[in-house]
């Protein structure tokens, strides 16, 4: 593309954003919250053992001993 045909182009997106914008009610709404941070209350840590039976259920990769096997930073 020859660059006056991409600056036409880029004109014409532009004008149509600006208009479809146009039409947009840009009134602000302001929410009054008395809690800003919500948590939960901390109680004793609890075992359940059915816990680790579901996860294993559900992971892609572990080995005979029943841990998980994850691959690290493959993507970096």
């Amino acid at each position: 593309m020859d660059e006056e045909k991409v600056r036409r182009e880029a004109e014409r997106v532009l004008k149509e954003l600006s208009e479809a914008l146009g039409e947009i009610n840009l009134e602000e709404t302001y929410y009054v919250v008395e809690e800003i941070n919500v948590t939960r209350n901390d109680a004793e840590p609890e075992l359940n053992p059915e816990f680790r039976k579901a996860a294993l259920k559900i992971a892609p990769h572990k080995d005979d001993e029943g841990y998980y096997i994850a691959e690290v930073g493959s993507w970096v």
